[in-house]
């Protein structure tokens, strides 16, 4: 995301254009390279502001646009501030599973934005029209900070030998749990996936492959600060996630495919939206069709790269620069006409730390509920997303809010479904 959103700030100030970005963090970025190039362009971004200087700003401004994605830190500011703004709100999670989207969040500011068309579809249905008379508009615009400066490749046709790889969220709450049961499927000698990441995100996939005896198939790369020179050398994008996970605009499925990565995903809701089987990409559902669409690519050089330059030419052209910064000016300059607003949050989320968390969980809410046994754990088990640190889960919300009874306890009560399960 910080990616996109400096790309269309610097896209605008390149272009003199009428719109001037202002950048607020609720806390210091992990890393700082997007930071260092926003500031080196004159580009105003302010980290850990006080309140004083934050109502301030968002009272000097023309519209005030929230990044969404429920982390525990934007949840408090909403639920403590009550603002007069025209507001746009941009969701960069999918809302399919957890966290989901509440509707009545939705009908809340001027504009709300979703970063997939799946997302709209599920949550408000196939309606065109405004989901409340408060709404002007509910709209898609993508989260893509497009592919100018991504290098194009060229691909070779040769027979075998190719390089397989994955780059991205290592842990199980986005990549496949049975991952290395898709790799082990494979009947091609020599095949091998090179995962790039952080490899404290999962500790153990090295050791399930070598628990599954292809340890050889797995090589955990670690994270990488130059994406595109290791996407430049991958001839497959092996990109299996989670059924369930929190994605949306996939920008790693985007950047590889803008590469002329052939990808090959799973028939998740998100990822079937952006690959069209046998046209951009390979869309399988099962370790045996794995194995198949790998053995298709390794034999097939011609219709391999035909997929390549399919994806690349289509995937730079419809998640282009240009065309988000155009959705999201043309929604500027609509809200442009509309008067300034009192929005209050509290009503939605709630008013407690534990309320805002809970607020999200849509149908996992069950899953938190008192009593349940062992039938309960066996649920929540299978969704590793409630387990991880970050991600908004309730680990995440008890690091920022340790002294919420709530969060305490249902810290205790996952960390004890851990202990049962020997992880």
């Amino acid at each position: 995301m910080g990616r996109v959103l400096s790309r269309l700030a610097l896209c605008r100030k390149e272009k003199n254009s009428i719109i001037e970005d202002i950048f607020v963090c609720m806390e210091p970025p992990e890393k700082d390279l997007t930071v260092s190039i926003m500031q080196q362009s004159g580009i105003r971004l302010l980290i850990c502001p006080d309140q004083k200087e934050t109502d301030r700003l968002l009272a000097a401004s023309d519209i005030v646009q929230i990044e969404w994605w429920h982390h525990p830190l934007i949840a408090e500011w909403m639920c403590k501030n009550n603002i007069r703004a025209r507001l746009i709100v941009w969701s960069h999670t999918s809302g399919l599973h957890y966290p989901a989207i509440p509707r009545n969040f939705v009908a809340l500011p001027h504009v709300f934005l979703f970063t997939s068309p799946v997302s709209r579809k599920v949550i408000i249905g196939e309606s065109t029209v405004d989901i409340s008379e408060s709404t002007n508009r509910v709209d898609v615009v993508h989260s893509s900070g497009g592919f100018d400066d991504i290098p194009l490749v060229s691909r070779s046709k040769q027979l075998g030998c190719l390089s397989y790889g994955y780059l991205g969220s290592l842990n199980f709450a986005k990549l496949h749990p049975e991952v290395v049961d898709f790799i082990k499927a494979v009947e091609i000698p020599g095949f091998a996936v090179d995962f790039f990441g952080d490899p404290s995100s999962n500790k153990g996939l090295k050791a399930i492959a070598e628990k599954a005896g292809i340890s050889d198939r797995v090589n955990i790369c670690g994270f990488t600060e130059r994406p595109y020179d290791v996407l430049g050398g991958m001839d497959v994008f092996v990109y299996l996630l989670n059924p369930y996970h929190y994605g949306t605009t996939e920008n790693a499925l985007l950047e590889a495919m803008a590469c002329g990565v052939v990808p090959v995903v799973l028939n998740n809701p998100i990822e079937a939206s952006i690959v069209s089987h046998g046209h951009s990409g390979i869309v399988v559902d099962s370790p045996g069709s794995f194995s198949q669409a790998i053995s298709y690519l390794n034999s097939k050089p011609d219709e391999r790269c035909r997929i390549s330059e399919t994806a690349c030419r289509e995937i730079r052209a419809r998640f282009s620069l240009e065309h988000t910064e155009k959705q999201l000016n043309d929604h500027y300059l609509s809200v442009m006409e509309c008067q300034k607003m009192d929005f209050e949050f509290g009503p939605i989320f709630g008013n407690s730390p534990a309320e805002w968390f809970a607020s999200c969980l849509g149908s996992y809410r069950s899953f938190f509920a008192e009593g349940g046994g062992t039938e309960l754990r066996k649920r929540r088990l299978q969704h590793p997303v409630l387990y991880e640190k970050s991600k908004s889960s309730v680990f995440h919300y008890h690091q920022y809010f340790p002294d919420d009874p709530m969060l305490a306890h249902w810290v205790t009560m996952l960390e004890d479904d851990l202990g049962h399960a020997g992880a």
